[in-house]
């Protein structure tokens, strides 16, 4: 596992390997950058590991995987979360956690801290179309100054940006890459 540090426009920027090939981080499915405990920078790591358990890292930097806090211990109702985003979906200082379960059904856990998963606020219940969603990202590409514009890239190549998505709604739909 690597990180790049200052990743810009030219280029990745400076790489430091932070586990060994081989290493447990093989085991990591999931991994999403968020602000859970950081006050100011986005330096925190949620993980969802292959058992199923869930772990939160703070601090993460340059050589240093910070602490760990175990939020789930290994479970099988966990290795039906597919894909992790983190973002400000409840325009608060820390962010909750977005996940995407096997079934499509997706959930917010809002207000998730070294101390536990946040309330789990469903955005929407199973949903063949969302099985269908292979990559998740969150950013702030909107006006309101919030990192809560979920995007989306499809099976069939469509990427779309949910914007201004909130704790228990998706943002408006707006198409940035028309399907292949």
């Amino acid at each position: 596992m690597t990180l790049h540090a200052d990743v810009g426009s030219n280029g990745l920027g400076s790489i430091t390997e932070m586990a060994p090939s081989g290493s447990v981080w093989s085991h990591a499915t999931q991994i999403a950058a968020g602000r859970f405990n950081a006050a100011t920078f986005v330096t925190d790591l949620m993980v969802r590991w292959s058992d199923g358990e869930l772990s939160l890292y703070t601090n993460v930097g340059a050589g240093t995987l910070g602490q760990e806090y175990k939020l789930k211990d290994p479970n099988s109702a966990w290795k039906d979360a597919t894909l992790l985003t983190a973002g400000q979906y409840s325009g608060n200082q820390k962010w909750d956690l977005m996940v995407r379960w096997t079934s499509g059904a997706l959930n917010n856990y809002v207000g998730t801290t070294t101390a536990g998963l946040g309330s789990e606020q469903p955005v929407h219940g199973p949903n063949k179309t969302w099985t269908h969603s292979v990559v998740m990202t969150t950013g702030n590409y909107t006006g309101d100054s919030l990192t809560n514009d979920l995007v989306i890239r499809w099976s069939d190549g469509e990427t779309t940006m949910y914007r201004d998505t909130r704790t228990n709604s998706l943002g408006s739909e707006q198409m940035l890459v028309p399907p292949a």
